[in-house]
């Protein structure tokens, strides 16, 4: 992995990074998820705007999941400085017309917080996260994370491309003296 990790804001923890490796990955990545999110087993949360904003799809759904964790989670450790972390995360899909609602991720032991882009057409929604000074809006690219500190206010502007966009949100934790990976 040489991807190179990008500081974004010079007063907020606020990095980018992109990956060749997954980016390879996005087709099939949508595919697999488009082929299982309809599924009733599946578990959804967060239900806002007529939208479930937190979709659950593990590798048992998407065995190509497992490449963009160990990714994932090779960056979160350079940010942080450990290799000592634990990780959840979920699919945001964000059909035309929907928005994901400014919030937080800071409820429970998050050290870390990212965004990984699947598909993003183009005018489908910016990321904008409260920096100290002022709101950052980063248009994102396919293959590329956003990671930030948990408690940093974000959103997703409104998708306007007429096409679906789709992300996975990351919390990383403090790993549980009692887990492996």
């Amino acid at each position: 992995m040489n991807a190179q990790i990008k500081r974004l804001h010079p007063d907020a923890e606020i990095y980018s990074v992109h990956s060749e490796t997954l980016a390879m990955l996005n087709n099939t990545l949508l595919k697999r998820f488009l082929e299982n999110y309809q599924r009733d087993d599946i578990k959804r949360t967060h239900l806002f705007n007529s939208r479930y904003e937190n979709i659950y799809l593990d590798e048992q759904h998407i065995a190509e999941l497992s490449l963009l964790k160990n990714e994932a989670k090779n960056f979160a450790n350079q940010i942080l400085g450990t290799e000592h972390i634990d990780m959840g995360f979920w699919f945001n899909y964000m059909p035309s017309g929907a928005v994901t609602t400014a919030h937080r991720h800071d409820d429970d032991d998050e050290l870390l917080s990212a965004a990984y882009y699947i598909s993003v057409p183009k005018n489908s929604g910016d990321i904008i996260l409260q920096a100290k000074d002022a709101p950052l809006k980063i248009t994102p690219s396919e293959g590329s994370f956003i990671f930030f500190k948990p408690n940093i206010v974000h959103e997703v502007t409104k998708n306007l491309s007429g096409q679906d966009r789709l992300s996975v949100g990351i919390n990383f934790g403090q790993r549980n003296k009692d887990s492996e990976d």
